[in-house]
């Protein structure tokens, strides 16, 4: 994940206080007025232009993807995960994609992943998922590895290739 600037007019995401160690960051799901905030983070995995209105009012109403934020002490989102379901034939059964995850950089290895994560994985047990896919960068640096490692993640050694229609 790059140290790109941000392309968007919000305020900076940087962590506040943590008086008594409560958390300084709580998860909920996604709201319409989230975009901005959602477009910084994704460009934050190397997608400007993410997050305009339009798409986020899509992603967010559809029936079968779920965004969760980690919210701030003042509720900007700092952190963000896409979970995606679907039913799937080999599987005799709902398959999930965490399609995106990213925590602001300035909040990172505060547990704020982890938490988004839990959050889908109690989802994905309430939906009774049979396979829980988690989509990586190209080229997970050794962070990204032993996050999946903690998490109980492991390659599931299927190759994917895209091709734009």
């Amino acid at each position: 994940m790059g140290a790109l600037g941000f392309a968007f007019s919000v305020a900076p995401l940087t962590p506040g206080p943590r008086p008594g160690g409560t958390p300084a960051f709580r998860v909920r799901l996604a709201r319409r007025g989230d975009g901005e905030h959602l477009g910084a983070l994704l460009l934050e995995l190397g997608y400007p232009g993410a997050g305009d209105t339009g798409t986020v009012h899509w992603v967010l109403s559809h029936p079968e993807i779920e965004v969760y934020v980690a919210g701030d002490a003042q509720d900007r989102p700092i952190g963000l995960l896409s979970l995606s379901h679907r039913p799937q034939l080999r599987l005799s059964g709902r398959v999930a994609t965490i399609d995106e995850l990213v925590v602001a950089a300035a909040w990172r290895r505060r547990g704020v992943a982890r938490a988004l994560m839990q959050r889908a994985l109690e989802r994905a047990r309430v939906l009774s998922v049979k396979r829980l896919e988690l989509q990586l960068p190209s080229l997970p640096d050794d962070g990204v590895v032993a996050f999946c490692a903690a998490m109980q993640f492991h390659d599931a050694e299927r190759g994917v290739v895209v091709r734009i229609p």
